[in-house]
């Protein structure tokens, strides 16, 4: 995998957990992925890969009661997505 390919699926990990967790601010920097929630004092979460920043923010939601948005982009066909 090239650097553009591993920068363009960052960019494509950073968008998806942005679009399944819109209450949380989600960034990537230094080889770090952190997720930080509003609140006083915030909840911040850390993690060295997107897929356990993902399982993180959703036990977060389970354990709050919250809601995960949905992973579906209009460009799946209907034999990608789950049903």
């Amino acid at each position: 995998m090239t650097p553009d390919d591993e920068a363009r699926e960052r960019m494509r990990a950073l968008d998806l957990l942005r679009k399944a967790f819109p209450d949380y601010r989600i960034v990537y920097g230094n080889g770090r992925w952190a997720a930080a929630a509003a609140g006083n004092p915030p909840m911040v979460w850390f993690a060295d890969t997107p897929g356990s920043l993902c399982g993180q923010l959703f036990m977060a939601q389970v354990r709050s009661g919250g809601e995960v948005g949905p992973f579906r982009t209009g460009r799946e066909s209907g034999s990608q997505a789950a049903r």
